[in-house]
């Protein structure tokens, strides 16, 4: 089940926090706006005062490096409108942020996908679709964009961006067994574009050509894939793709068990 909407931090796009009058703002200081995704990446944990100088400065810390750490973290709480430390919280080690479940939106779109997911397993594709729209709606675009180059969030920030995608591939995969080959085809060729090596994406552009009658297009995905792997890694197509490709060949109806849906990868 989903969680409730109360998110109030935002970390699938820009950081942003919702102040008290329900308006989000965001952080000039880069400073602040990495301490607190950092904060939040390992958020209900506590982050140790020396990992929290590393990542806010990863190639050379100033002298006063601690004394300036506190001065962020006083800063934040007054953000937070956490005067009294109850939020964000000083440990013996270090800080640590106290979420809520619900209040950080990639809970919610983890929570949105694992519906999705549940939806999907009973053949409920509407559902399933609903799910993951609006779990992909809360992105904002890249996972923490206006943070530098803080370690654990340039990590973070490419484990999202892969669940992001994998939900899109399970929204289209829902999206096709409705039936929407034709909506859906431009949003495939664009994602094919932008992830020229990702086989997934190509065998669902070319499952929805062929159901919409173009079948040499969906041979021509194929066929260009191919020969990009080939030049790129030395290897082919895997076999689902190859299985596929030899469907449309022989004109046969297309195995709709292969639109069965591959696991979004979990928090853990």
């Amino acid at each position: 089940m989903a969680l409730p909407e109360s998110i109030r931090y935002r970390i699938l796009g820009p950081v942003q926090t919702k102040s008290a009058d329900g308006t989000w703002q965001d952080f000039r200081q880069d400073k602040w706006r990495t301490l607190l995704a950092v904060l939040l990446v390992r958020s209900n944990h506590v982050v140790p005062c020396g990992e929290l100088v590393r990542q806010l400065w990863p190639e050379e810390a100033p002298g006063s490096q601690r004394k300036l750490v506190q001065q962020y973290v006083h800063r934040l709480r007054r953000s937070l409108d956490d005067p009294d430390g109850e939020v964000l919280r000083t440990r013996p080690a270090g800080y640590e942020l106290r979420v809520s479940p619900g209040e950080l939106d990639v809970d919610r779109f983890d929570a949105l996908c694992a519906d999705g997911r549940r939806a999907l397993a009973t053949a409920a594709y509407e559902e399933a679709m609903a799910h993951f729209g609006q779990a992909m709606a809360l992105w904002r675009g890249t996972a923490m964009a206006d943070v530098g180059n803080a370690p654990v969030v340039a990590a973070e920030r490419i484990r999202m961006t892969e669940r992001r995608l994998a939900a899109t591939e399970l929204w289209l995969r829902a999206g096709l067994a409705c039936g929407r080959h034709d909506v859906l085809i431009p949003e495939l060729e664009c994602l094919v574009v932008a992830h020229p090596l990702r086989e997934r994406f190509r065998e669902l552009l070319m499952t929805a050509l062929y159901e919409t009658g173009r079948r040499a297009d969906a041979l021509s995905v194929a066929r260009h894939l191919r020969c990009l792997l080939r030049e790129e890694l030395g290897i082919d197509p895997g076999a689902q793709i190859q299985r596929l490709e030899r469907t449309i060949l022989l004109g046969e109806d297309v195995d709709l068990s292969l639109l069965r849906p591959l696991a979004v990868p979990t928090d853990s």
